[in-house]
């Protein structure tokens, strides 16, 4: 740690992520070269060594395939935990930086040496162009549908983060593809279905007050996608508004002929009748 005492006192010697169960203790800087650090939307170089307890844990970086070699990086392109962790390790080193990093398990931690070879390409978020964001938030979205099934809570917060970037560009209206190289109605469209994602997420977490709020443009728009409708309909039959619920199903044309809808719908008339008759019964006990 002596030969790079001089920057110590910013870089330091040790980093810790104690929510995310993710640490780095900095080995060397024998290549250190400028102060710049991989923001969001970057490009890096990277070298990965000794591995140690991955313990068949899916990851493309830290394969043995790739270890020891020089590996291109475009940063919020990971589809397993083990990668999205490593993404997050890389953004916490300087350009030429060696360190130790750790990622806490339920058993042992996993650990290996990544050395920031060189940072090809990197832009603060509030830099990007209209076509940047655009990018940006798109590749997270396809991420977080790739995740979904296998990695919920990673697939949110690749929503959410999308879901974030778009709104940094807020408002949409004045955007046109043949100044921006995307569309004001593109934007719109992209950011309405990552709301129908993160409703996704929502229900599964049985979240389903956040789902009315996070699905409340279905009350404002004409043209929503029955995936949306449903989502809020199943929000508000989970938190037993069944008028509510039912006028959404009912506004989808020909609801009896799509499965999902004709179900709930079923669901949703049962409950209705059942709620009814405990509450008569409820006001006899009261009154007899």
């Amino acid at each position: 740690m002596e030969k790079f005492k001089p920057m110590s006192w910013y870089i330091g010697t040790e980093w810790k992520l104690p929510s995310k169960g993710l640490r780095k203790q900095v080995l060397s800087l024998d290549n250190y070269n400028q102060l710049v650090k991989p923001h969001l939307f970057s490009k890096v170089a990277i070298k990965i060594e000794d591995v140690e307890n991955l313990n068949g844990r899916e990851s493309r970086y830290l394969s043995n395939e790739l270890l020891g070699q020089e590996q291109k990086v475009e940063m919020g392109s990971s589809l397993t935990p083990v990668d999205c962790y490593v993404e997050l390790l890389v953004r916490q080193l300087v350009a030429g930086e060696r360190a130790r990093c750790y990622i806490s398990t339920k058993g042992e931690d996993i650990t290996f040496i990544l050395t920031l070879l060189k940072i090809h390409e990197t832009k603060e978020i509030h830099k990007l162009n209209a076509a940047e964001i655009y990018a940006l938030a798109l590749r997270y979205k396809e991420n977080g549908v790739a995740m979904f099934k296998q990695y919920p809570i990673f697939a949110h917060d690749y929503f959410a983060r999308a879901a974030k970037v778009l709104i940094s560009y807020k408002p949409f209206e004045n955007l046109s593809a043949s100044s921006d190289s995307v569309s004001g109605e593109a934007m719109k469209l992209l950011f309405t279905q990552i709301q129908t994602n993160l409703a996704a997420c929502l229900l599964s977490e049985e979240r389903f007050e956040d789902v009315i709020y996070q699905t409340k443009f279905v009350e404002e728009e004409a043209n929503s996608t029955e995936k949306s409708v449903y989502r809020r309909a199943m929000a508000f039959y989970q938190l037993k508004e069944y008028e509510k619920a039912q006028k959404l199903i009912e506004s989808i044309p020909n609801y009896q002929e799509k499965k999902e809808f004709f179900k709930l719908h079923q669901r949703l008339a049962e409950s209705w009748k059942s709620s009814n008759e405990q509450y008569k019964n409820l006001v006899k006990r009261m009154f007899n």
